[in-house]
C-alpha cells in the first residue's frame, strides 16, 4: 500500500469521519483515484524553470509549484537554468531518471520555436520530453510607436509598401517568435522591413516608447501599462485570441490574416515518465488554473485561460504546431542564433 493511501487513512481516522476526511484528502483526490508508482513523490521534486528569476515563466512557475507541494506532500523546489533558447534547462531533465522527480516548467518560446529552427538540438521535443499539461493561450502584440501614422496592421503595410526598406521592426532576437511571425507576414505581401534584434522585449518597449524604434514585437504583460498609457501603440496581438485585460486589441484572424499559432506555459517531464504520474499531475495543474485564484493569475498576466486540456491533447498541439513553425523558419530562412 502506498504512503499516500496510508496518508489518507490516517487523515479520516484523525477527522473522525466521513465528512472531514473528504475536506483534508481533497489535495491527494487524483493520487487516490490512480495508484502512483514507487508511491511518487518519494522525496523532492526539481522543477526546472528555462528563464531567469523575476520573469513571467519563472513567476507562474513558483505559483504551480507551491500548488503542487501542498498537493502531493514534497517541495517541488524551483530551479532556474536559463540559457541557450531554453535548452540549458530541457537538456537538466532529459538527462534526469524518467521517474518523475525532475520536471519542466516551460513556454513556447523556448520549446517549440527552438526545435522548429534547430532540428539537430541536442534533444528532440517529441521522443525526449512528455507534455503533461498546457496553460494559457497568449502570443505578442504587434506594436509602433505613437508617432508612426498608423492605427491599423494593414495601415502599416501600407506604409511599409510606400516606403521599401524604410522602416525597422524589433524582436527580442534572431529567431525569436516574434521574428518568425513578421518574417512570414512581410514575405506573404512581398515587404521590406528591417529586423532588429534586441536582448528583451523590456529593450524594444523603451526604444519604441522613446520613438527609436518605429515598429516591434513586445511581450503583453510587461508591456500592459505603457500600452494602456498610450506610450506605445498595439495593432495587433501574434494569437488566436484576444487577451483579456486588452481586449481591444484584435488577434490577427480578427483582422484579415490567418493565423493559428499562440503561445502558452506549459508542463513536461521526461520521456518514459509513468502514465499515472502524468495523469496526477495533469489533474492537479488543470485543478489550479481552472479555480478562481488560478484563473486571476492568468489575467493578471493578460494570457488567457483555454479549457482543460489532457497530456494527450498538449501533445498533439505541440505535433500540430510544430510543423507550422519550423515551415516558417524554413521559408523564410531564419536560423538560430550563433
Amino acid at each position: 500500500m502506498s504512503t499516500f493511501v496510508h496518508r489518507r487513512k490516517a487523515l479520516t481516522h484523525l477527522a473522525g469521519g466521513a465528512l472531514a476526511a473528504a475536506t483534508l484528502a481533497r489535495p491527494l483526490a487524483a493520487l487516490a483515484q490512480t495508484p502512483i508508482p514507487g508511491g511518487w513523490p518519494s522525496r523532492p521534486v526539481r522543477f526546472v524553470i528555462p528563464s531567469g528569476p523575476g520573469a513571467q515563466t519563472d513567476l507562474f512557475a513558483r505559483y504551480v509549484a507551491e500548488h503542487l507541494a501542498r498537493a502531493f506532500g514534497q517541495p517541488f523546489v524551483p530551479e532556474n537554468r536559463p540559457g541557450a533558447s531554453g535548452n540549458i534547462g530541457a537538456m537538466a531533465v532529459v538527462n534526469a531518471p524518467a521517474d518523475g522527480h525532475a520536471l519542466l516548467f516551460s513556454a513556447a518560446s523556448f520549446t517549440i520555436v527552438p526545435a522548429a529552427l534547430n532540428p539537430d538540438q541536442p534533444y528532440d521535443l517529441l521522443r525526449d520530453l512528455a507534455p503533461i499539461a498546457q496553460i494559457g493561450v497568449g502570443g505578442l502584440f504587434l506594436s509602433v510607436s505613437p508617432d508612426l501614422p498608423v492605427r491599423s496592421v494593414q495601415e502599416l503595410f501600407d506604409l511599409a509598401a510606400a516606403n521599401p526598406g524604410k522602416y525597422s521592426y524589433g524582436t527580442t532576437g534572431i529567431g525569436s517568435t516574434g521574428h518568425l511571425i513578421m518574417a512570414s507576414l512581410l514575405a506573404q505581401r512581398n515587404l521590406r522591413m528591417t529586423h532588429v534584434p534586441y536582448k528583451s522585449s523590456a529593450d524594444v518597449l523603451r526604444d519604441m516608447a522613446g520613438g527609436i524604434l518605429q515598429v516591434g514585437w513586445i511581450d503583453t504583460t510587461s508591456s500592459l501599462g505603457m500600452v494602456q498609457a498610450g506610450k506605445v501603440r498595439a495593432l495587433a496581438h501574434g494569437s488566436t485570441v484576444r487577451a483579456p485585460r486588452t481586449p481591444e486589441v484584435p488577434p490577427l484572424n480578427d483582422v484579415g490574416i490567418p493565423w493559428h499559432l499562440d503561445g502558452w506555459l506549459g508542463l513536461f517531464a521526461r520521456a518514459g515518465t509513468a502514465e499515472p504520474i502524468i495523469r496526477a499531475l495533469n489533474a492537479e495543474v488543470n485543478k489550479l488554473v481552472q479555480g478562481e485564484d488560478g484563473r486571476a493569475r492568468l489575467h493578471a498576466m493578460n494570457a488567457a485561460n483555454p479549457p482543460p486540456t489532457t497530456a494527450a491533447e498538449f501533445a498533439q498541439k505541440i505535433r500540430t504546431d510544430l510543423p507550422q513553425w519550423r515551415r516558417i523558419a524554413v521559408e523564410n530562412n531564419i536560423k538560430p542564433a550563433s
